[in-house]
């Protein structure tokens, strides 16, 4: 089996899961971890999509992933064959993480067009804006109101849990998203004149042919290739990661990766993720604390 057809069998064997794994994100090749996210990581695995993943499934799965990775088929994985089957998800992920954001993109047109004349005016994009700067005002104001009373210790592990999304553009609902769009001087605050300047470089830049409005064309075209320039960014360095984490999995270090070495990492986190330790992993181990994190190399 080619490296890339294994990621699009995960991909159609999540479209059946059942309630309980539905409610995870929405499924696609997963590239870096779930975090403690125990429905994630069940949607993920749970081949016959009953909401119980027992280790055999999960075996079958690394090994099914082994044997994909494993391009000419000598039964071990070298870190070329590693590093190409890692980048083929990564591609696959932002293929489809890509369509998924314009298509947002493109609901997010049609409210900002409140008249619905096809076209955002100047007027439309500033009653947007007012919004945007007040939400990211009132993130700002709880970034720095926030005391280390346990509620960053609880924001910090809900971001862990949260499946990775490579695609995600800085956003004004987050205190760190507000300042990246529209701290303009570094300071750690967003002054009306810079909010205001940003807006205007962000209408110019987006009105292609200059005439004071807004087509959907344009307001997607403008999107897609800050997506495209971000999603450049993405794939710098993971080769060298991967090969770091092959590296960590190649226990004897002679250069070639046996199943075994590679279900090291595999019962570790099936053994993290069964929480009350009855040989499944399924809804009433989500309901239990997840364990300390301690630093170990990702599993792949």
């Amino acid at each position: 089996m080619k490296p890339g057809l294994l990621a699009g069998a995960c991909v159609c064997a999540l479209l059946s899961a059942p309630a309980f794994a539905q409610q995870s994100p929405a499924p696609r090749p997963l590239v870096g971890g779930h975090g403690n996210n125990i429905e994630a990581f069940i949607a993920q695995h749970d081949a016959n999509a009953d909401g119980t993943l027992t280790w055999a499934e999960f075996d079958a799965f690394r090994r099914t992933r082994f044997d994909a990775t494993d391009a000419n088929g000598d039964g071990t994985v070298d870190v070329e064959e590693y590093v190409q089957e890692f980048e083929d998800r990564m591609r696959e992920e932002m293929e489809q993480g890509r369509g998924e954001q314009v298509e947002q993109t493109r609901r997010r047109f049609t409210t900002l067009d409140t008249d619905k004349d096809g076209h955002v005016s100047r007027a439309e994009f500033d009653a947007s804006g007012e919004r945007v700067r007040t939400e990211g005002q009132k993130a700002l104001a709880g970034s720095k109101d926030a005391k280390d009373d346990g509620t960053k210790t609880a924001a910090a592990a809900e971001r862990f849990d949260r499946r990775p999304n490579r695609l995600a553009l800085p956003s004004s609902h987050t205190a760190e998203g507000f300042l990246a769009l529209y701290d303009g001087n570094g300071d750690g605050k967003v002054e009306r004149g810079e909010f205001d300047q940003a807006r205007t470089t962000q209408f110019t830049r987006t009105d292609g042919n200059g005439d004071g409005r807004l087509t959907q064309d344009e307001y997607l075209a403008e999107y897609e290739d800050r997506l495209d320039r971000h999603i450049a960014t993405q794939t710098g360095g993971s080769d060298k990661q991967t090969r770091v984490r092959f590296g960590a999995l190649d226990t004897d270090k002679d250069g070639r990766m046996t199943f075994a070495e590679y279900q090291v990492s595999g019962k570790r986190t099936f053994d993290a993720a069964d929480r009350n330790r009855d040989g499944v992993v399924d809804a009433a181990d989500a309901k239990l604390p997840p364990p300390a994190r301690t630093e170990r190399p990702a599993a792949n």
